[in-house]
């Protein structure tokens, strides 16, 4: 059908671009400690951007049927489209990136239940009071892209996860989150995710007193992505054209604390999000977004680079339903050389954020966050003390960067976060008795 769309387009003289995805899923639930559903879902959809008379229209379908109601659709909207400033990439090389392992798509659903049971009989084994709600997703990807350039390409990727949500009752509701990326085939490693829970378990039975003040906080990496959205959406080029973003005209200032350095890298091997072509088809490529703190600069799609009078940095986020957009892939933060037990024993008095909620519900663009941690424990005379409840981390993330004490040693996959921890020498912190 691709192949049919891009010559009908051209047929009424207008430049064109078919993107088509295929997505085949496979969810694996349980909840409260009992197989809940096997689930199977697969989407197929084509979407049609053309450029006729100056201008972009745009339309798409799930209906591999309707080709020329969907070129006629399209067509119709360039009418009333924005004016078009940038060109269709042509046919190129494509970078090597790992996004697909034949184990991932050949593993039987059956093996995907009998690991979430192994999973959550370990657990209970060790903690028999805990409750888990356990999923496991695989999903096999194939992305096509045509256009009038002649680029023809394809690309695909399988995408496999675990998930676990372990709740303890003790005085209210303890959730203990863990996640695993298993996208490189490698099979399920039970043993570190329960010995992972059972510590938590262990530690979060004892209650720890804080009170309200300015303390060394560190952000383990499980809670640290966080604090990293407001970056993640302040850089962003489309915000650069609107001129909303915080960082426009900072380019090549020292804006962080010199240890952070933050890169979007969809060539990471078998991320969430890595893939050879971004979503117009232009080649993939890291992108450095702050440099030992300096910010190098913004993310660019085709017609947003060319509104900014810029390049596109290969970062156009898309599926068939919608244009692109500039998108960030696989965020990784560099490591430092600080070991966590290290950073622990050398606070008189802090906190150890292991998870929070509510990062996107402040001013993201200001950089303002307000993060109530659901799983932290107090640091005193360095060492774990226990468990903190009802305290809040509220303030600025530009300037609780420009101030890091430490970066950790080891980095944390998850999926599309790759994190160390991240030590602040003094965060308000605000708590309830």
């Amino acid at each position: 059908m691709e192949d049919e769309l891009l010559s009908l387009a051209q047929e009424r003289m207008a430049q064109a671009e078919v993107f088509s995805s295929d997505a085949d899923r496979t969810s694996v639930d349980f909840r409260a400690n009992e197989f809940h559903a096997q689930e199977n879902l697969s989407t197929h959809g084509y979407g049609l951007r053309v450029v006729r008379e100056g201008r972009v229209g745009f339309s798409s379908t799930t209906n591999p049927d309707v080709v020329e109601d969907l070129v006629e659709a399209a067509l119709e909207t360039a009418a009333y489209g924005k004016p078009c400033r940038f060109d269709f990439p042509g046919p190129g090389p494509k970078p090597g990136v790992a996004t697909f392992d034949n184990r991932v798509i050949m593993l039987p659903a059956q093996r995907m239940i009998e690991w979430g049971r192994e999973l959550i009989d370990a657990t209970r084994a060790r903690v028999p009071d805990i409750k888990l709600d356990v999923n496991l997703t695989r999903v096999y990807r194939e992305v096509v892209i045509i256009n009038s350039a002649g680029l023809d390409t394809r690309f695909s990727r399988a995408e496999f996860d675990l998930g676990v949500s372990a709740l303890l009752v003790l005085d209210g509701l303890v959730w203990i989150q863990e996640y695993e990326n298993l996208s490189n085939g490698a099979p399920l490693d039970i043993g570190p995710v329960v010995d992972r829970i059972e510590d938590h378990a262990r530690r979060a039975r004892t209650r720890a007193r804080l009170s309200s003040g300015t303390y060394p906080v560190i952000f383990a990496p499980s809670a640290l992505p966080n604090l990293l959205l407001p970056f993640t959406v302040a850089v962003d080029g489309k915000l650069l054209e609107k001129g909303t973003s915080p960082f426009i005209g900072k380019e090549g200032r020292q804006l962080l604390d010199e240890k952070i350095t933050i890169a979007d890298n969809p060539l990471r091997d078998f991320g969430l999000r890595s893939s050879p072509l971004d979503g117009e088809g232009t080649p993939r490529r890291r992108n450095v977004l702050f440099d030992r703190g300096v910010f190098t600069g913004f993310l660019f799609d085709a017609a947003t680079a060319a509104a900014c009078r810029k390049e596109s940095t290969g970062s156009a986020s898309r599926d068939y339903s919608s244009q692109p957009r500039p998108g960030v892939s696989n965020i990784e933060m560099a490591t430092g050389d600080a070991a966590q037990e290290d950073a622990i024993e050398g606070i008189e008095q802090g906190i150890i954020v292991y998870d929070c909620i509510g990062g996107g519900q402040s001013n993201l663009l200001a950089g303002d966050v307000t993060l109530d941690v659901s799983l932290g424990y107090k640091i005193e005379n360095g060492a774990l003390a226990g468990r903190v409840k009802d305290v809040m981390i509220a303030g600025n993330v530009y300037e609780m960067f420009r101030n890091v004490e430490a970066v950790g040693n080891t980095q944390r996959d998850y999926g599309v976060d790759f994190v160390p921890f991240v030590k602040f020498a003094g965060l308000k912190v605000a708590a309830r008795d």
